[in-house]
C-alpha cells in the first residue's frame, strides 16, 4: 500500500468515526492511523530527491495560474466541467495531476490542460489558491518524502475545500 492510499484510507476512515462514533469505526481509524504513524518513519528519511517535487508543484500552480489568465484575456472562464456532469471535474484534473508529480517523485509534470467557457464562475478562489501555493513553496525545501506528502495532503484538502465552498454559495455557475 502506497503512503497516499495510507493516508487517504486514514482520511476515509476519520470522516466514518465522525460520522458513526461507534466502536467498528474508532477500530478502523486507529488501524488506519497506525499504517500512516509506520510510514511517516520511512518516508520522513532525508531524500535529495524530494525538492523535485516541490519545484514541479510549483511549476504546475505558476502555469495554472498563466493559463486561467490567458483565458480570461477572451472574457471566458476554465470549463468547470470538461466533458462531464460533474461540476468538480476541474477540481478532479487539478489534484490528478498533482498526484502523478508526488507519485513520479517529480519526474513528471503534468498540467491541466484547460478548456475555456462563457460560464461564468469565480474563479478567483483557484488563482488564490496557486498563488498561495506557489508563496508558501518558494522559500521552503522539501528535505524527505514525507514533507512533498504532507504538502499534498495540504493542498488537496485546500483546493477541496474552495471547490465545495463555491459550491455551496452557488459561485460555480450554471451548467
Amino acid at each position: 500500500m502506497s503512503s497516499l492510499e495510507a493516508i487517504e484510507r486514514f482520511q476515509l476512515a476519520h470522516k466514518n468515526y465522525l460520522k458513526a462514533d461507534n466502536e467498528e469505526s474508532r477500530k478502523s481509524m486507529a488501524q488506519a492511523l497506525q499504517t500512516v504513524k509506520l510510514l511517516q518513519t520511512e518516508l520522513s528519511t532525508p531524500d535529495p530527491s524530494a525538492d523535485k517535487i516541490r519545484l514541479a508543484f510549483i511549476q504546475q500552480v505558476t502555469t495554472l495560474e498563466a493559463n486561467i489568465d490567458h483565458i480570461h484575456l477572451d472574457g471566458l472562464y476554465p470549463d468547470l466541467y470538461r466533458d462531464s456532469e460533474s461540476n468538480f471535474r476541474l477540481l478532479i484534473d487539478i489534484l490528478d495531476s498533482f498526484k502523478i508529480t508526488l507519485l513520479s517523485k517529480g519526474e513528471s509534470v503534468p498540467f491541466v490542460e484547460l478548456s475555456s467557457s462563457s460560464n461564468e464562475w469565480k474563479d478567483h478562489g483557484v488563482v488564490a489558491f496557486c498563488r498561495d501555493v506557489r508563496n508558501h513553496l518558494q522559500p521552503s525545501k522539501f528535505n524527505s518524502l514525507w514533507d512533498a506528502l504532507q504538502c499534498f495532503q495540504k493542498n488537496k484538502s485546500q483546493l477541496t475545500y474552495t471547490f465545495e465552498i463555491l459550491s455551496l454559495t452557488g459561485n460555480l455557475g450554471k451548467h
